[in-house]
């Protein structure tokens, strides 16, 4: 019964449609999630730790942004009513950054942010600040000899040995031709020639956050917010991890890197029986 029930949560089957079909109470289904996004949780943020983005010789291709996942209102909660400066700034956002590199999804690297809190009609957090930018960029990008892929955000524009910038607008632009301004449609992806510091060589690349927004999207699908997970809770947190593991593993055979996990995680609990 609980290999059928894995099984069925692997395929993304949702949880009210595995307890029609197994006739499995329901609350050993939540269960079984909630032990599976803290098992995954605990995995990931172990491996996250090991992932180095290039060789340091030669150039790679690494997107970044940031995405926001759930907004709350504090000024009901009475353990994070604390964190109010401002009578009217009461709303918290679940904010995260992303930094991956181009055509190897096991080096999504995501880093939890902490946005200012904004009034009720706030469309959202906004960028990145760059105090926070700065930080997880020195951690894992500096002279690695990264091309650095991001939007338009002045917070990304910091400057790192062995990292060349690269940046798209995500807006229109009003330009002048012939006497007469026109707006031009925002460019996602552009072909753009750097050269590399140091020496008399150019390289060529697309310009873009592609891969970084298709992350997004996939997480996001894969995250469902309830009354139980909500923007600072420990379940929202433990879910994304969830997710970015599935996301690691989108190319491999989920059944068995699940076996895989559950086996490690065992051995740590009956040391003795391996």
């Amino acid at each position: 019964m609980q290999s059928a029930l894995l099984l069925l949560r692997l395929q993304r089957v949702p949880q009210s449609t595995i307890h029609l079909l197994l006739g499995t109470n329901h609350k050993a289904v939540e269960n079984m999630e909630t032990k599976i996004c803290r098992l995954r949780q605990a995995y990931v943020e172990k491996e996250e730790k090991k992932i180095v983005f290039g060789n340091a010789k030669t150039w790679v291709d690494v997107e970044a942004d940031e995405a926001t996942f759930d907004k709350r209102d504090i000024s009901e909660v009475p353990h994070l009513r604390h964190l109010i400066v401002k009578p009217k700034d009461t709303i918290m956002w679940e904010q995260w950054a992303g930094i991956i590199q181009r055509g190897k999804p096991h080096t999504l690297v995501l880093g939890k942010l902490s946005p200012k809190l904004t009034r009720t009609r706030a469309p959202g957090p906004g960028a990145i600040r760059k105090t926070e930018w700065k930080t997880i960029a020195n951690q894992i990008l500096v002279n690695r000899k990264v091309v650095l892929h991001t939007d338009s955000a002045k917070s990304y524009k910091l400057k790192m040995p062995g990292v060349i910038h690269d940046r798209v607008v995500h807006c229109k632009k009003r330009i002048k031709v012939n006497g007469v301004y026109r707006w031009t449609s925002p460019k996602y992806v552009n072909l753009v020639t750097h050269n590399i510091p140091g020496t008399k060589k150019k390289l060529r690349v697309i310009s873009g956050t592609q891969i970084v927004d298709r992350a997004w999207r996939f997480l996001k699908d894969r995250l469902k917010i309830n009354q139980n997970t909500k923007a600072g809770t420990r379940a929202l947190k433990a879910k994304l991890r969830s997710a970015q593991y599935d996301y690691w593993m989108k190319n491999s055979d989920l059944w068995l890197a699940t076996g895989d996990l559950c086996s490690e995680a065992l051995k740590k609990c009956y040391p003795e029986a391996c």
